[in-house]
């Protein structure tokens, strides 16, 4: 009875099995339609989720574990199977199903089957989680029976180890990263229904331990954080692979590396960079990762390139593109033009280099902008902010005074009260006043933070002066130094100097052409080779040129004096038979009575000769000491005095040789008429045109004898003798007439030349008062006492 029940089931099973399996096939075939639906949708979301990220790949991992076929509905298998099968295996019909519970992962070894039969085969996806419902042990093992989450059964053999407790089934093992794309996702637990919000991580980079398809069909990532924490599992869809830095994220902030900063070239961390050269730079992290491994990294850029990746816990960050504000504390010059300063890093401007150039500021600190420039913040000694200023445009310094400045100009000191300093720490060198007016070179300056603007001075031995403040001193054109007032009256008292008409040296004329002439220099220069040189200007305002002061001597005008010995003349000595004229050695003020009126020569027709000789020594042209001889033929030139009369050298025997100097003496002396001769022949060539050009020259008159003078030539010759010098002056000045005419009431020296001649007597000389002056007398049937009073009365208002 028993085996009669249990064949009559089988067989009742066995008329009802095609028709169950049909229905099972439909019901399968309409919801694995809807969940192919579902699946495609969820593809679609997924793929249109995306974030901007230059290193990470889009390929899924899922690609090599889990084919496409996870999501392919089994309609065509169904199709196939509703052919007749071919039964080579057959369920035992006394096998009885027992229930089961959980779940199964199918494996890439799995024996999967669309019918209990096994004749049918699956082609569900590895990986694939299935739900146990029953199973039946046969002969060859044990026979499991599962459903999807759509119904549809399968059958396997396979092992039992694929058997899972929860709908997450056996996870396959994987390693990769994550970050998370859905920000309403959660983690789901695999033992219980708790999940976790995925807020907190939302920008980590994730670590996926595993990977698994629900029994739900959805695919799962199995995560854990930087620190190792489980977090559990999330949906693929809900996240995207990256690679262990995670994936790039805008960033844009400005920054400085700290000291142990370390640069990597790339994340496989085995190149790093120098990090040293970067540290006083500003940077800028254009972007960031936030690394698996719980690190942020950043991708820094210099001005011009990308410099690397570095830990954001070693960097500070900075406001703005300048960078923090650094403390600095030195002194800088502005060394170049055509920079700006600027009053903020919006780059408004506030001022130009140009107007600050060489000036010192203090830098209190700047700022390494990440332009690649760096700012200072100047400041002034009074501490007004100056603005920022690119350091290429200065020169650094630890002094105040700045740096040295190329100068190379010619100051004058215009200013008593100032110090020259022998240094910055201001220890005293010398004061102005010692060297007030002179002109020195300022080889070099500095433009102190005080300020002030500092001189370095040479004098013209290359011999260091000091530090002067440029308030001290006047800026020159040239070496000459600057325009200083004068006015002081000045004659000439140096011959054959020259007046310059610039200081390029350029001759004006020689001195030689204005000798007791009274000059009013109306300024000066101090030149800078030690030198003064006064501009020259007579009394109806000509300019003369620039004569070396040396040349000069200060004198005041004798106009007024002069002035009275024109009076006093006029009212005792104003006779037809007198020829006066008074001249001043120290301007050529004049006095007279019938200077220009023409008089026999006599003896002081001597005096052209006398200077023509000296000139010619002093020249050196002749040599005073050479021996001549005595000859008559000195007596027979047409110029020659007579034979006898006044002198010594009448008396010695012709072949006698003599000296110049001898002769000179003589004629001087003696007045001796042989002796003039001797210098006419010798000294002056016979009285040659060269001769009488120059005695032309010095009257203003063509000259070509002795015989007749006015008392203003006499002057005029005394004048060129008294400004040539020589030996003359002194035999002038020890005559034996000494006791006589113009020296005898005189009581200074005189060097003079008498002449006799008839009813003519004379005498000139130069009278050597403190102001030296000439008066030549010459009269007609008058007496020598006549001329000794008119020389008494004109010194007395002269002397």
């Amino acid at each position: 009875m028993k085996n009669t029940l249990a064949t009559f089931g089988i067989l009742i099973g066995l008329l009802f099995a095609p028709l169950a399996h049909d229905a099972a096939t439909t019901t399968d075939s309409s919801q694995n339609q809807e969940s192919h639906s579902s699946q495609t949708s969820t593809e679609t979301s997924e793929s249109s989720t995306s974030f901007t990220d230059s290193s990470s790949s889009d390929a899924s991992p899922l690609k090599d574990t889990m084919p496409d076929s996870t999501l392919t509905n089994d309609s065509t298998t169904d199709t196939q199977d509703k052919a007749p099968p071919t039964r080579e295996k057959q369920v035992p019909t006394d096998s009885v199903w027992s229930p089961q519970t959980g779940y199964f992962t199918i494996s890439a070894t799995t024996p999967l089957w669309r019918d209990q039969e096994q004749t049918t085969p699956s082609s569900l996806p590895v990986g694939t989680t299935l739900q146990l419902t029953q199973s039946m042990q046969l002969p060859t093992g044990e026979l499991w029976e599962m459903q999807s989450v759509t119904g549809e059964l399968y059958y396997t053999t396979g092992d039992v180890t694929r058997k899972s407790d929860n709908a997450f089934g056996l996870p396959d093992a994987f390693s990769g990263y994550l970050v998370i794309t859905d920000q309403q996702a959660v983690f789901q637990s695999e033992t219980s229904s708790e999940t976790l919000p995925v807020a907190g991580y939302l920008r980590q980079t994730l670590t996926i331990t595993a990977t698994t398809i629900h029994f739900d069909g959805t695919g799962y990532y199995h995560l854990l954080d930087a620190k190792g924490n489980d977090l559990g599992w999330l949906p693929q869809s809900s996240g995207k692979l990256t690679d262990a830095q995670g994936i790039y994220y805008n960033h844009g902030k400005y920054l400085h590396l700290k000291t142990d900063a370390i640069i990597w070239t790339s994340f496989a961390f085995k190149n790093q960079k120098n990090s040293q050269s970067f540290l006083k730079q500003t940077l800028q992290a254009k972007g960031l990762y936030y690394h698996a491994n719980g690190d942020v990294y950043l991708s820094i850029y210099s001005a011009n390139s990308w410099v690397g990746y570095v830990k954001e816990n070693q960097v500070n960050y900075a406001s703005n593109a300048q960078g923090h504000y650094l403390a600095d504390g030195r002194y800088v010059t502005i060394t170049k033009k055509g920079y700006s300063i600027w009053s903020s890093f919006s780059w408004n401007k506030k001022n130009s280099s140009d107007a600050v150039y060489g000036k010192t500021y203090l830098a209190k600190g700047h700022y390494r902008h990440f332009n690649g420039s760096t700012y200072v913040s100047l400041y002034d000694q009074k501490n007004n902010w100056i603005g920022y200023l690119n350091q290429g445009a200065v020169q650094f310094t630890s002094n105040p005074q700045g740096i040295w400045q190329n100068c190379g100009k010619y100051v004058t000191i215009t200013n008593k009260n100032y110090t020259l300093w022998s240094s910055f720490a201001w220890n005293p060198k010398q004061k102005s006043a010692k060297i007030f007016g002179k002109t020195y070179y300022a080889q070099g300056k500095y433009q102190h933070f005080n300020g002030d603007t500092y001189y370095s001075l040479y004098d013209n031995q290359n011999k260091w002066q000091g530090y002067l403040n440029t308030r001290g001193a006047t800026m020159a054109g040239g070496k000459q130094g600057i325009w200083q007032k004068g006015g002081q009256q000045v004659i000439i008292t140096k011959q054959n100097w020259d007046l310059w008409s610039s200081f390029a040296w350029k001759s004006k004329g020689k001195t030689n052409n204005y000798r007791s002439k009274l000059f009013i220099a109306q300024g000066y220069y101090q030149h800078f080779n030690g030198s003064r040189y006064l501009s020259l200007y007579d009394k109806q305002g000509k300019w003369y040129g620039y004569l070396n002061a040396d040349a000069t001597r200060v004198e005041s005008s004798t106009k007024a004096k002069l002035q009275k010995v024109q009076t006093m003349l006029n009212s005792k000595y104003k006779k037809a038979n007198l020829g006066i004229h008074v001249m001043s050695l120290i301007d050529g003020e004049s006095a007279q009575i019938n200077g220009n009126q023409t008089f026999m020569a006599a003896s002081t027709g001597k005096l052209p000769i006398l200077y023509y000789a000296q000139k010619q020594i002093n020249e050196k042209r002749l040599d005073p000491n050479k021996l001549y001889t005595y000859t008559d033929k000195i007596n027979t030139m047409s110029l020659s005095y007579m034979r006898g009369g006044a002198g010594i050298l009448q008396g010695k025997a012709f072949g006698t040789r003599y000296s110049l100097n001898t002769i000179m003496n003589w004629t001087c002396k003696y007045s001796d008429n042989q002796g003039a001769n001797f210098l006419g022949y010798y000294a002056g060539n016979q009285y040659d045109q060269k001769m009488k050009n120059e005695i032309s020259r010095v009257l203003g008159r063509k000259w070509d004898r002795f015989r007749y003078v006015t008392a203003r030539e006499n002057s005029l010759l005394l004048k060129e003798i008294y400004h040539n010098g020589g030996q003359v002056l002194s035999y002038l000045s020890n005559t034996t007439y000494d006791y006589q005419r113009i020296p005898k009431y005189i009581p200074v020296r005189v060097a003079h030349k008498i002449g006799d001649l008839y009813g003519y007597a004379h005498d000139c000389g130069i009278v050597y008062t403190n102001k030296p002056f000439i008066i030549s007398i010459m009269t007609n049937n008058s007496s020598y006492e006549t001329i000794s009073k008119i020389a008494k009365d004109v010194y007395d208002l002269l002397k």
